[in-house]
């Protein structure tokens, strides 16, 4: 096949850039012909890949002359089906589609709620599907968290604005072959809003952590300090890669967890965000400031390293997560974890199979569990050996590459789309 798969951004900012470079290379190396066509950033140098830089795709509203500038490119590329892996603006939805076939990966939570996370101001989550009902509470009650940071309560334009534009987006996405998401979560959230169950297919994540002894050599690129912290204790420790952000990861709750916590540990929390020194002071007020070490920003390298080191991992995460990678890359290392119930997580985290869900935001039942794993080690390494392989069964990339092949291959043939593949080029 020739494929065009479409990304906001073109670097490894995080999670969702990662896992494009990682699609990009697996499809590439199954002998299609791949092209990245991204808004920002620059290609990386990789065998098999093609890089298409039109810097227009992050405007809602472009000229006229950008739309058919993309649009004569498009028909250049001539891709017999297109894979768009993040977010982008209606207008080039409806350039895709238009061109070629269409498959849509819904990582996130920003096709279906016009604040972005679905998650309302006091940081409890919304249950409420997109619609009008968006616009009243914003103007008359808990607004969503997302709209009341961009708009104010006497903006009137603003939110309206930003709901049609939502609504438009899941309009043309309706139409594309197939919505590709993550969990169980997430197709129940598309449905809400009007996508029909035969057009979503659900793909849970893989990971590639703990293979060819990855993390194992990473010590050295520890930030000094972090390495000082773990040399300088024996206790467990406690591990939580998050981005500092409030209030939807949740570091806030584990340091309040923390503070109800009997026995030893030693916790380290690495990742960055605008409320990283809010974060820290926290942990210093409440008397956890030789106990939690924060490591800032790293790399993928450190963090296997980290997943190596950890007695248990900790994911306090508090809004509906669209799956929860975290999880299955310490199962993947045999590490149990502890986790909120939210979004997708139940779907990989089973009571005594990799570790312990507990209920949403309850610190008291957090601090439990996490003293329940540290007083028994034989436990954790029980739970951690059947997390380790059930990562080996269900989430590895050679079954997950296996089903997204065939899953866009069973694309060129689906009636459907507003463009026919052409017979001769797949």
């Amino acid at each position: 096949m020739r494929l065009l798969l479409g990304i906001g951004h073109w670097r490894l900012i995080g999670g969702s850039e990662r896992y494009a470079l990682e699609t990009a290379r697996q499809l590439a190396a199954r002998g299609h012909e791949v092209t990245v066509l991204h808004g920002t950033g620059e290609g990386y140098p990789e065998p098999g890949l093609s890089f298409e830089l039109f810097e227009p795709l992050g405007e809602l509203t472009p000229d006229a002359r950008d739309r058919r500038r993309l649009r004569a490119r498009l028909a250049e590329l001539r891709p017999d089906l297109i894979f768009q892996l993040t977010p982008c603006a209606p207008w080039v939805i409806e350039e895709q589609l238009g061109t070629a076939p269409l498959v849509r990966f819904v990582q996130d939570h920003t096709l279906f709620c016009p604040g972005l996370n679905k998650m309302l101001i006091a940081g409890q989550p919304c249950t409420e599907p997109m619609g009008m009902g968006c616009l009243t509470r914003h103007w008359f009650g808990e607004s969503c968290d997302g709209l009341t940071v961009a708009h104010s309560r006497g903006d009137v334009l603003g939110p309206t604005s930003r709901l049609r534009t939502k609504q438009r987006e899941l309009q043309l996405s309706a139409r594309s072959q197939r919505l590709l998401v993550g969990s169980r979560y997430m197709a129940d959230e598309l449905i809400a809003v009007g996508m029909s169950e035969e057009q979503i297919a659900i793909l849970p994540y893989c990971t590639q952590a703990g293979t060819d002894g990855q993390g194992t050599e990473q010590d050295a690129d520890l930030p000094e300090a972090t390495r000082e912290f773990l040399a300088a204790g024996v206790e467990p420790v406690l591990f939580t890669p998050a981005r500092l952000t409030l209030p939807d990861k949740g570091v806030d709750f584990l340091l309040t967890a923390l503070t109800k916590v009997t026995g030893s540990f030693r916790a380290v929390i690495s990742g960055s965000g605008p409320a990283a020194e809010w974060l820290q002071q926290k942990a210093s007020d409440e008397g956890l400031g030789d106990r939690v070490h924060f490591t800032g920003w790293l790399n993928a390298g450190p963090l296997e390293h980290l997943y190596t080191r950890a007695d248990l991992v900790v994911f306090p995460s508090v809004w509906d997560e669209p799956f929860g990678l975290v999880g299955i890359e310490a199962m993947a290392h045999g590490v149990p974890v502890v986790a909120f119930e939210v979004g997708g997580v139940s779907e990989w985290l089973t009571e005594g199979v990799g570790g312990w869900g507990i209920p949403r935001r309850d610190v008291d039942a957090m601090a439990h569990a996490i003293d329940h794993a540290l007083a028994d080690p034989d436990l954790r390494r029980e739970v951690g050996e059947a997390g380790r392989q059930r990562v080996e069964r269900d989430f590895r990339p050679q079954g997950y590459y296996d089903q997204l092949e065939a899953l866009l291959q069973s694309c060129l043939a689906t009636p459907g789309s507003d463009v026919a593949p052409d017979p001769a080029r797949a």
